[in-house]
């Protein structure tokens, strides 16, 4: 027997020379068991020792060629499906009864954030606001070795990275549901910003620091930014198209969060 065939008994947790019903049963087990600990390594390893045996075995009956018994294992996020709705294991009914809460809370606040322009400055006393707001200035901070244009843009940049950053590392964890809220923030710091680009001309926004871009000249970000690249007169433009991205992203968001709690509802517990 070569050490390839040893090693893949090994690897499905069988002695040398089992029987092919107990490589198949071994498989089947050790689907299951990844279905719950999501050790995909382990099971693409186990894929490759299957088939392996497999081979040998159809080799053996003397068929002479390869014919797989099973598909071929697909790692998960090799498709836009995997990656976006991936299967949902069994979901605690405690669980899914908080993600709807979630669900409820984003819809109500989404819709209130989106049919509210940026002239209205809703967005800039919000409860998300408050969140924003840390990572806004530690853009100004993080970009500043870039230089005074970057330093000065690198507040909202980090506000929209931020989510963004999560919606990537959710993904890799397989964590649609976390994904579809990181884009949901990703779309409120959008809208989220255009009170302050809305005001870029007028600097009458109450900033940071109790004070306004009238009161301190050079303290107005979207000031400085818009009049640097000669848009100033467009403010109001720019405010409502980054209003109405956002509010692409939210909705967007939103259907994507209802199909995985749809998902994880056939999947619920019983």
């Amino acid at each position: 027997m070569s050490s390839v065939t040893e090693n893949s008994y090994a690897v499905l947790g069988l002695p040398d020379e089992a029987p092919v019903e107990d490589v198949k049963e071994a498989f089947r087990r050790l689907k299951n068991e990844v279905a719950q600990s999501g050790d995909w390594e382990r099971l693409k390893q186990a894929s490759l020792a299957y088939e392996a045996l497999m081979e040998i075995n159809s080799a053996a009956a003397g068929t002479g060629h390869y014919r797989p018994v099973a598909a071929k294992y697909i790692e998960p996020g090799k498709t836009l499906a995997g990656i976006f709705l991936p299967a949902q294991e069994k979901v605690n009914v405690l669980f899914f009864a908080g993600r709807c809460a979630v669900f409820v809370l984003i819809f109500v606040a989404g819709v209130r954030l989106m049919i509210n322009l940026p002239s209205s400055e809703l967005a800039g006393h919000s409860f998300f606001h408050n969140i924003s707001i840390p990572f806004h200035e530690a853009g100004h901070i993080f970009f500043s070795i870039l230089g005074d244009f970057m330093k000065t843009l690198g507040g909202s940049i980090m506000q929209v990275l931020i989510p963004v950053i999560c919606l990537v590392a959710f993904l890799k964890k397989n964590d649609a549901f976390a994904a579809s809220f990181a884009l949901w923030w990703a779309g409120q710091n959008f809208i989220d910003m255009g009170p302050y680009m809305n005001d870029a001309r007028a600097q009458e926004l109450m900033l940071l620091g109790g004070v306004t871009g009238q009161d301190v000249p050079g303290y107005h970000d979207w000031n400085n930014i818009l009049g640097q690249l000669g848009l100033l007169k467009l403010d109001h433009a720019i405010a409502n198209t980054s209003h109405f991205f956002g509010s692409f992203l939210m909705i967007a968001a939103l259907f994507w969060c209802g199909i995985i709690l749809y998902m994880q509802y056939k999947n619920l517990e019983r």
